[in-house]
């Protein structure tokens, strides 16, 4: 396996285990999703699917140092987000 084709699968995963973390939460809270990650944001404790969301960016910006383009990879609907991120450093 090429360095590209791990870093691939490094994003796969790093994006499957964010959308678990999201639908997790989603599931949890129900209708309070929305207060909660927004207390979660402005609060000082560490948020899990924050921290997944980093680890997602960090396997791009890995997949990117390896020769990958980022407009390769299926984000779907985090594409935006996770392109601003990235483009913000």
């Amino acid at each position: 396996m090429t360095p590209l084709e791990r870093a691939r699968l490094d994003v796969e995963e790093a994006l499957r285990r964010y959308r678990e973390c999201v639908a997790g939460e989603e599931m949890e809270y129900g209708s309070e999703y929305e207060r909660v990650t927004f207390m979660e944001y402005e609060a000082p404790a560490p948020d899990p699917c924050a921290e997944a969301f980093s680890r997602l960016l960090a396997a791009v910006r890995t997949y990117e140092a390896a020769g990958g383009s980022r407009e390769e990879l299926d984000l779907g609907s985090l594409r935006e987000p996770i392109y601003d991120a990235l483009d913000r450093g």
